[in-house]
């Protein structure tokens, strides 16, 4: 189904902990000097079930408490990625954090979920090039009360499998499950050095607005 999306706030959020100056620039790797300047969304759905709803704004505040927190450990996400194609200034700059005002059910929109509507769950704009943010993140607050995070993640720093190991380390911070809070090492560079180009390589070439979004029902 369609929906109607109504941005009620705007935020940045920095790390709980500034990166230390050692720290300040992250070298792209090979692989990263290729890869497309484009996000990575995604987007997780939770139902209340629950017999006391808690308020908004507690899941708010505590989701933007850990988010600070994880930053910490993922602070390249806290940067922005430098047009040269070369480094990422960890600057603790910040993410946008957007909450947002679904006008209708959870149940509803999963019930007969149109794919191009997910889009507006997420706070940057994927459809065109990416820009400098790494991150962007979007509570989404349904009338039932339950919600939708979407993030999006700039695939210049992160792919898939490192998206979802953010995911699950800010789940672990949220939750104060400590063994499960990762500790990532940013080495690719180190791994894959990264190369001049001299030929007037251009990652974006090629990007294209027309997307295909396929939908697949199993039984």
């Amino acid at each position: 189904m369609k929906v109607e999306v109504e941005v009620i706030s705007k935020e940045i959020i920095k790390p709980s902990s500034p990166t230390p100056d050692h720290l300040r620039y992250l070298q792209l790797s090979f692989l990263d000097q290729l890869a497309p300047p484009v996000y990575n969304p995604f987007v997780l759905f939770y139902e209340f079930n629950g017999e006391t709803q808690p308020k908004i704004t507690e899941i708010s505040s505590h989701l933007k408490k850990s988010l600070a927190d994880v930053l910490t450990l993922f602070y390249p996400l806290a940067g922005r990625v430098f047009k040269q194609n070369h480094f990422v200034d960890c600057n603790d700059e910040g993410v946008p954090y957007v909450e947002a005002q679904v006008k209708c059910s959870l149940s509803d929109f999963l019930y007969n979920p149109i794919p191009d509507e997910l889009k507006k769950f997420i706070p940057l704009e994927l459809d065109d090039v990416a820009n400098e943010l790494a991150l962007g993140v979007q509570l989404n607050i349904f009338e039932c009360g339950g919600f939708a995070i979407g993030q999006c993640i700039s695939h210049k720093i992160a792919d898939g499998l490192s998206h979802f190991m953010f995911s699950k380390t800010w789940a672990a911070t949220a939750l104060g499950d400590q063994p499960r809070i990762e500790h990532p090492e940013f080495v690719s560079a180190a791994l894959f050095p990264p190369k001049e180009f001299n030929i007037g390589y251009d990652a974006g070439i090629g990007i294209t607005k027309n997307r295909v979004t396929k939908r697949t029902l199993t039984r």
